[in-house]
């Protein structure tokens, strides 16, 4: 899909192609790669595993092969018209109105956040890497886009300077965004892809509204500052936005624990380190010794709406019954989901909760006399 230059655009050329899988009844998004200085990502659409990960938002895929980097020049407009053609082409009206998730490598990185400023109320979230020449003029809206900014501990200093300088300048002001320097490394594409995927799918989730009429504008849901986690770019402690005791003008903020563990994990190459999760203000007490001998891991997605996965590990010595029990943030119980002997290994079970308002909840795994505990959020 080929966009021309019309009496006002400077762009030279604009050049899409995307794919979208047959199974997909109505699209929720745009997943869109974006190259390098004079690349071209159009290829992106052929990529198993990007199209397994979009698939499973009913999202898009989109590459595109672009001359400018900068708004006023048309192209941003030339995007639009692209997905009003596209919208024609694979018979889906709602690519018209649905929202975009950008992740751009270097150059792509700087148009995925030029394009986020210029019409932040049409992007999920998005992703930069390692780019030297982004706007550092106010980015206005797109503080409430959340957005995961990398930068390379050898890159060179320029590249370093202006990301941190945009990041710094913003997160005083609530921006929802994320500074990951992997260690190490110069100008490279970041591949953890854990990381990347994680943050993606979890925004998604998060702002998409649950019942939306794709057929018009997408009002997008802004994500609340309490909602999320802090970490700290020095120490890499991260903590819950109530309980966390670092400065927050200048840490990094997550939309969700799992996604601070995995920034944790990639920026101190395997360090895990967390603060308190305000244990005594609930009605449930979670400041338990965790058992060596089966594990609980965190539910995922988390937060949910209305479902979620609860996943664990029985070991092969256990002869009790288990017992698994969701609690309200007043202690009282909600649903007991397992409450048996059951086979040894890793288990996955989905849960679903019909509830009027969000909350927060937890999750118990409990065999004998010891127990595990996750914090559950629900988001209406």
């Amino acid at each position: 899909m080929s966009i021309p230059e019309n009496d006002t655009a400077s762009y030279n050329y604009a050049d899409f192609r995307m794919w979208v899988n047959d199974s997909t009844d109505t699209l929720r998004g745009i997943y869109w790669f974006m190259h390098p200085n004079n690349g071209d990502s159009r290829n992106i659409v052929t990529d198993s595993t990007y199209q397994a990960l979009v698939s499973e938002q009913d999202f898009a895929l989109m590459g595109a092969h672009i001359f400018n980097m900068h708004m006023n020049t048309g192209i941003g407009d030339a995007v639009i018209a692209a997905m009003d053609s596209f919208a024609v082409l694979f018979r889906h009206d709602e690519l018209e109105f649905i929202p975009f998730f950008v992740n751009g490598y270097s150059w792509g990185g700087q148009f995925g956040y030029h394009f986020t400023k210029w019409i932040p109320e049409r992007v999920v979230g998005f992703i930069t890497q390692k780019g030297g020449y982004h706007d550092t003029t106010d980015a206005g809206d797109a503080i409430e886009v959340p957005g995961l900014m990398f930068i390379g501990e050898n890159d060179l200093p320029y590249r370093i300077e202006n990301l941190t300088g945009i990041f710094l300048e913003h997160r005083p002001l609530g921006a929802k965004w994320i500074l990951a320097m992997e260690q190490g490394t110069g100008h490279t594409q970041v591949t953890d892809y854990s990381f990347l995927n994680s943050f993606f799918n979890t925004i998604t989730n998060l702002r998409l509204p649950d019942s939306v009429d794709v057929f018009q504008p997408i009002q997008l849901n802004t994500l609340p500052d309490t909602l999320g986690w802090v970490g700290d770019q020095n120490s890499w402690i991260i903590g819950s936005f109530d309980c966390y005791d670092g400065l927050i003008d200048s840490s990094s903020w997550f939309p969700s624990k799992n996604v601070g563990e995995r920034w944790q994990y990639f920026v101190s190459e395997g360090e895990v380190n967390d603060t308190s999760e305000c244990d005594g203000s609930v009605g449930i007490d979670i400041r338990i010794h965790v058992p060596t001998d089966f594990l609980l891991y965190h539910p995922y997605p988390n937060p949910f709406n209305p479902s979620t996965t609860l996943r664990f590990n029985i070991p092969s010595n256990t002869t009790k019954p288990v017992l698994i029990n969701i609690y309200d943030i007043a202690g009282s119980v909600v649903k007991t989901v397992i409450n048996e002997r059951i086979e040894s290994g890793y288990h996955e079970i989905q849960w679903n909760l019909t509830a009027s308002s969000s909350g927060v909840y937890f999750v118990e795994l409990r065999i004998g006399e010891k127990r595990l505990v996750q914090k559950l959020l629900f988001l209406k």
